[in-house]
Parts: C-alpha cells; structure tokens; sequence
C-alpha cells in the first residue's frame, strides 16, 4: 500500500469524524487541553530518498615502478525513499505548549551502482536493507482557535542509529527537524480521539553514509491521536 492510499484513507476517516459530530469540543483552545494533559500518538512516516556521495575505487599508486593511480571503478549509492512507523508521547506545559517524545522505526533499502570500470566490466547494482532508529525530542506550539482543528508547528533534534550486516554493524548520527502539522479531534468528556497530519525537513549528520556531510530529508507522517 502506498502513502498516497494511506493519506486518503486517513483524510476520508477526518471528514466523518468532522461531520459526525459537529458541537464537538476543540482540540485546542479555550476548551482545549489543559496543563499537564497527555497525548499519544502513532502512524506511518514517509521518509524520502538520499542520494548519498559517490566515491570511487582509485588504485594506490607504486612510487618504485613510477606508476600513477587511477580509479578502478565507482559507486553510486542510494537509500530509497520508505514509508516507516512512529510513536509519539507529548505532555502540555500550557494550552498551546507542548514538549514530547518519539521514536520512529524503518527499513529503507541501501543501493549501490558499481560502474565505469577501468576494465570494461558491465555496471551492477547491489542492494541491502538497513535498520534505521530515530529517537527525538520536540517542542510543540499549537495555534488557532477554531473548532476540532489545531495547526502547529515543532522544531526539535534526535539521534540517528543505524544497524546493517546482521546487527553487526551499528553507525550513529544526529539529526534536526522542523515541521508543520494539522490535529484534528472529536469526542466528548475527559478523552478525545483525534488525527494528526504533519509534513517537514529532517537536516541528518552521520549515519550510514559515506561522508559526514549534512542531508537534508522531507518526511510527512499521518497518525492517530489520543489527548487525556
């Protein structure tokens, strides 16, 4: 199933819930969550694709015979896009003000072009799939005032950790985020269920890469929400 089928699913189920119930209570506002409420969430993440540094296989160079060096071949590797899993726990300092937790899990797969060989050799490509955590931290302001919806936006950081060659293999990185997103709720009484949308940029250090660079990744994640 695609992202694109998840999202429509997920915007159909918002459209119920905002028909369904019209005097429901507002998500955030002067009836919203009050201080020290808790929510929790989890959904699907699309993380997008990373064309990683190319690099190329160069023969080290034998001063007694006065050779120079050359590149034997190159490689182009790539970590396809992927659609993963997150769970968040959030707690309000204010009605608008929210710290919380994450962490998101995925599979996306490494691909390597091995080509321009210096013997003429046909191009082949090699693929792997990688382990990928990210555990994060974010701060949460929500704005608006109009009822069963509450824009927000979070900026925030993590840590990278990335396990490969049959958890043999573990690279770690650090990683920088800010996004825009969408709640919606409906309910009445001390819970609420709700829908949470939210799309952004992921600036990532680290990591399995060959290079120690900055990237920068958009990600969109839709999940489910629960404010007690």
């Amino acid at each position: 199933m695609s992202l694109r089928h998840i999202v429509s699913g997920l915007l159909s189920v918002m459209i119920l819930m905002g028909s369904t119930d019209a005097a429901a209570q507002v998500w955030v506002g002067r009836s919203g969550p009050r201080p020290g409420a808790v929510e929790i969430s989890g959904g699907g993440i699309w993380t997008a694709g990373q064309d990683l540094e190319e690099l190329g296989a160069t023969l080290t160079p034998n001063p007694a015979t006065g050779s120079s060096s050359f590149e034997l071949f190159n490689s182009e590797p790539t970590l396809k896009s992927v659609i993963g899993a997150q769970a968040l726990v959030g707690y309000y300092i204010t009605r608008a003000f929210a710290i919380e937790g994450g962490v998101q899990y995925s599979r996306p797969t490494l691909s390597v072009r091995l080509g321009d060989d210096f013997e003429g050799a046909p191009s082949l490509t090699a693929t792997t799939d990688i382990t990928q955590y990210l555990f994060t931290g974010s701060a949460v302001y929500h704005f608006g005032n109009r009822p069963n919806m509450s824009p927000f936006i979070a900026v925030g950081g993590g840590h990278l950790r990335d396990v490969h060659n049959g958890n043999e293999l573990i690279e770690t990185g650090v990683e920088y985020h800010g996004k825009f997103g969408v709640k919606w709720g409906t309910g009445n009484g001390r819970g609420r269920l709700g829908l949470r949308a939210e799309g952004g940029l992921s600036m990532r250090s680290g990591g399995f890469t060959f290079d120690e660079d900055r990237r920068i990744v958009p990600t969109a994640a839709v999940s489910l929400a629960y404010l007690f």
